[in-house]
């Protein structure tokens, strides 16, 4: 007997055994590779990602250090540019000449124009609006600002910094590629107006959502087909499990994307079929973003992430290859700097 558990603990060492129970065959179901986890460490307190529309660039405002930053995108992800714009950047657009980026400050009221050119800033634009929420590009020449201290919006015209007052409801605002609709998504509502006769009119509105809502994210679709709508209830964010998508003719509910939990973020492929969901809790094995099919409305694949995710922080690439997100990392939170508990990375993922 002594000699036979001799003989087990030997062949147990030299890693042959004719058991079977210590034998371990099976090929691993589910895999990673390296590039689904290329993060580029930053630790910043993201408020906002845009793609450059036409060079290799993503833009990330810096909240806690009031600057933007370029990221250069091309091969391996580094900063190549930090931009000190003004107190907490929270915002932006790129105007639709793509020559310029434009950026909203939370904490001074105003907007700082970049020229993407050079990357430096070419004007400040003073708003009356305290604390800046959002704003949306109609043209060049001419944009909308929301605040969440105001109900309603106002207009601002470049280059002679004309503020009016307008009859648009303050909310997260988007703009028609050509100009002519502004869309709102406020606490309980979706809103079109009309701009092409020269006076505002409302359009459509969608029926209320039901409850007191916060906005996490709102996208145009690159369709133009279809808006896209991240909501959080404020009282209990539980009770929102979807991402909704209505209509831009009419603004009427075309599409649920269900997650479980409120939407952080959304993106949507260029041709329209592939919308990309990032969710606020994990799951047991970890946070993903969901790949959904825009005509079923059903799950179709999934990509991990490296950490919690940061509302309105997911843009695909001009090519419809990566995705990129900001994530939270774990072992960012265990300092006492400011905004420590929002130091978020740049994670890209390749798409399948």
């Amino acid at each position: 007997m002594k000699r036979y558990i001799l003989y087990m603990m030997f062949a147990l060492v030299a890693g042959v055994s004719h058991c079977d129970l210590y034998v371990n065959s099976d090929e691993p179901r589910d895999y990673y590779e390296f590039p689904d986890f290329d993060i580029l460490t930053l630790g910043k307190n993201i408020s906002d990602m845009i793609m450059d529309p036409q060079q290799p660039y993503l833009y990330l405002t810096d909240y806690g250090n009031n600057a933007v930053l370029r990221v250069d995108i091309d091969g391996e992800m580094k900063v190549d540019r930090t931009l000190i714009l003004g107190s907490h950047p929270i915002a932006m657009d790129v105007t639709p000449d793509q020559r310029s980026l434009i950026v909203g400050l939370y904490g001074e009221s105003s907007l700082a124009i970049v020229d993407l050119a050079n990357f430096t800033i070419a004007d400040k634009v003073p708003v009356s609006l305290v604390g800046i929420n959002d704003f949306v590009c109609a043209s060049n020449s001419r944009l909308f600002v929301s605040a969440h201290t105001e109900p309603n919006v106002v207009s601002l015209t470049l280059p002679e910094k004309v503020e009016q007052d307008e009859i648009i409801r303050s909310g997260e605002l988007l703009a028609s590629p050509d100009g002519n609709k502004i869309f709102v998504a406020s606490t309980n509502i979706l809103q079109k107006y009309d701009l092409s006769s020269g006076f505002i009119t409302q359009e459509a509105w969608s029926a209320p959502f039901g409850f007191q809502a916060k906005i996490n994210d709102f996208v145009y679709g690159p369709n133009g087909e279809h808006v896209f709508l991240c909501l959080a209830d404020q009282d209990d964010r539980t009770n929102v499990r979807d991402v909704l998508a209505f209509s831009t003719t009419d603004l009427t509910l075309t599409g649920n994307f269900e997650i479980k939990s409120a939407g952080m973020g959304v993106a949507v492929s260029k041709d329209g079929k592939r919308v990309f969901v990032a969710p606020t809790e994990a799951d047991a094995a970890g946070v993903f973003i969901v790949e959904f099919d825009a005509e079923t409305k059903l799950e179709k694949d999934y990509y991990l992430v490296a950490g919690n995710l940061k509302a309105k922080c997911i843009v695909i690439d001009q090519n419809d290859q990566y995705l990129y997100v900001a994530v939270n990392t774990p072992g960012d939170n265990d300092s006492f700097e400011p905004y420590n508990n929002n130091s978020f990375d740049l994670q890209r993922i390749i798409l399948h």
